[in-house]
Parts: C-alpha cells; structure tokens; sequence
C-alpha cells in the first residue's frame, strides 16, 4: 500500500513532534510491508498560506499539523476545503482521569463544529456527529444557533437524526452548555454545534479536561483529512496526543484499520508501563521526553512487525 502523509511545524517543539510523528509513521510502514511518504515542511509564523504550501500538499492522503497553534492553521483548513472540526476528548481509558470535574467524573467527549454558516457544513456536521454516536453508542447534543442558521440548522439535524439508532440529540442552550459539563460530565458523550458555539465549547471543555496534550482535531470534509493534536495547558506540545491522531489517521484516512490497531495496542501498552511526559507525570509514574516516547512506541511496532513476518 501507498501513502503519502505531509507533516507539518512552525516552532523548535513542533520539529521535535514532527520527527516524532516521522519516526513512527516510518516504522508503521516498515513493520506492515507499506511505502508511506513523510514530507516535512516548516511553515514560517505569520507567513499564511501560500501557494507553495498549497502544492506541498497536493495529493496528500492526509495532513498532519503538528501544533494545533500554528498561525496557518485555521487558513490552512479552509483552503483544503475543510467543513468540520472534531475534537476528541477522550483520554480516560489510556490513562487515570485528570479532568477538572474530579477524578470520578471524567469529561471524556467529542465536538463535531461546522466550521462555516453555510447549509453544506452545518449539515455535514451534523452528519458527523450522528455518525460517531451510533458507531460508538455514545449520548448526543446538539447546542442550536440562534437567528438566520436556525432554520436551517434545526433541518440539518433533523435529516441527521431521521438516519440515527438508538440515540436522538437533545437540545442544549449555550449558556447551560458549560455548567452543565462541570456538574452533569456523565451525560455528555457527542456535542454537535455551529461555528460560534462550537469555538467557545471546544476551548472550555479542552480546559475542564485536564488533560488536553492527550487529545487532537481532526478537520474533515475536504480535499484530504488534517489532523492536529492539542497543546497542554502549559503551551507545550505532548506526543500521546500526536499519536492518538496519527491512530486515527491511520484508521480513517489511509484505510489500515490493522496497523491503527497496532499502534492503539503500542500507545496503550507505553502508557500502562507508566511513562509520562511532564504535562501529565504523576508521583507513580516515569518521566519521558517526545523522543523517549516515540522510541517505546516504535519499539512495540517493531516487535508486532516481527511478529507478523514470522
């Protein structure tokens, strides 16, 4: 199989992720008997989108930005025509819960945001989050807008929901949406919004989860899939959230639902072993850097690869 995946940075920690990224990418493919091209570029702040980039990444499979903060990436998004931003929040089964609702409440939950007021992505993601409710059995809301989209956001829903087993979404104001992610965590699973509500939910439930270098957004509806994982609280990148997306890339971009499997299995496995970069080191735990991380994490890729050829 053949892949070609473009990797993207701004800063010295974005280059550290990126090579990360490279690194087991590179040992994926090698392990699984795959030909995956990994071409790097690093994208000037303040520079924009320019055509050059455009054309670097032409024909991609995916894109994976590796720092969520980079200035080109709302830009970016949009000129590869991406209509929804997906954020997945859940962590809480690779590692013990850190959410800031308390350890027994765990915020683990997936924004699906229309990135545009236009009919086609409010429609898309409503689409989407449908998707991931029934495929995963997770509870849905949906937070309507109010104004001229709401007609037309209400229709979008409906369609979506019309196609949707076993769950239908239920309606949450905006202004009830945050307190109810402190005081009711359980109820949430899958938040569909539109774009204004979807910007202020996806930075507030990022904050309460405690945890946001473990997660990542996945922008969709475009001329290929782009992936980004989250910066912590403390501004730095942290690995685990790259690798999630990579898992996910892996999964739903390039159609190797075995070697996403394998790397969820290698993610799981480093995790468990207690290696923790600083955001998320605890007393019982063990310090690891981004290149640490990717070194077990390629090493479990490793063995499974010898494995399979044996």
């Amino acid at each position: 199989m053949r892949a070609k995946i473009v990797l993207l940075y701004e800063t010295e920690t974005g280059k550290k992720i990126c090579n990360a990224a490279s690194s087991v990418l590179a040992q994926t493919a090698v392990a699984f008997g795959h030909t995956i091209s990994l071409p790097v570029r690093q994208c000037a702040h303040g520079e924009g989108v320019t055509d050059e980039l455009l054309d670097f990444c032409g024909d991609a499979d995916a894109v994976l930005v590796c720092e969520s903060g980079m200035a080109c990436l709302p830009e970016l998004a949009a000129e590869l025509m991406c209509a929804v931003r997906v954020r997945d929040l859940r962590y809480a089964s690779l590692i013990e819960n850190r959410s800031l609702t308390g350890r027994d409440y765990p915020l683990n939950c997936v924004i699906v945001q229309a990135l545009e007021n236009e009919t086609a992505a409010l429609e898309l993601a409503a689409k989407r989050a449908f998707e991931i409710s029934a495929q995963e059995h997770l509870p849905i809301d949906q937070v309507p807008p109010t104004g001229k989209l709401a007609q037309a956001w209400q229709t979008a829903i409906g369609n979506a929901d019309s196609l949707s087993a076993p769950y239908h979404a239920r309606e949450l104001a905006l202004p009830n949406a945050v307190p109810e992610m402190i005081y009711r965590t359980s109820r949430f699973g899958v938040i569909a919004c539109p774009p204004y509500a979807g910007g202020i939910l996806a930075e507030a439930a990022s904050a309460l989860s405690g945890a946001p270098g473990m997660c990542f957004d996945e922008y969709a509806g475009g001329e290929c899939a782009l992936y980004a994982p989250l910066r912590n609280a403390e501004g730095t990148a942290d690995p685990f959230g790259m690798l999630r997306a990579i898992c996910h890339l892996l999964k739903h971009a390039v159609k190797l639902e075995k070697e996403a499997g394998c790397l969820e299995a290698a993610l799981s496995n480093v995790l468990q072993a207690g290696w923790r970069t600083e955001d998320i080191l605890s007393p019982d735990t063990q310090l690891t850097d981004i290149e640490g991380a990717a070194e077990l994490i390629c090493g479990q890729i490793e063995l499974a690869g010898s494995w399979i050829k044996e």
